[in-house]
C-alpha cells in the first residue's frame, strides 16, 4: 500500500476531542484506507495524518464521503523514525 501524510485545516477551536475521537475510529473501518497516526491541534484546528491506501483518489473520495475537508495529499518516499530512514 501507498503511504500519504494529509493535511487538513478545520475551523478553529470546531471540532471537540469526542468529535475527533470518533472520526479517527471511523478511518479504521475501510476496507481500502487506513489512517496510522493523526497529530492534532484541535484549538487552531490543524491536523496531520499518515495514511495508507491503493492510491490518492482512494483517500480522496473517503474524505469526500466523510465530508472531511484537507488541503493536501502526500506521497510518501521516505519514513525517518528517530535517525532511521526507510523507503516506502
Amino acid at each position: 500500500m501507498t503511504k500519504f501524510m494529509v493535511t487538513h485545516t478545520l475551523p478553529p477551536k470546531g471540532f471537540s476531542r469526542d468529535q475527533f475521537c470518533q472520526i479517527s475510529a471511523a478511518t479504521q473501518q475501510d476496507p481500502n484506507v487506513k489512517c496510522h497516526e493523526s497529530f492534532a491541534n484541535l484549538t487552531e484546528g490543524k491536523v496531520f495524518c499518515y495514511w495508507e491506501g491503493p492510491r490518492q483518489e482512494a483517500l480522496i473520495a473517503w474524505f469526500k464521503k466523510m465530508n472531511v475537508p484537507y488541503d493536501s495529499i502526500t506521497k510518501l518516499e521516505h519514513i525517518a523514525e528517530g535517525a532511521v530512514v526507510k523507503d516506502v
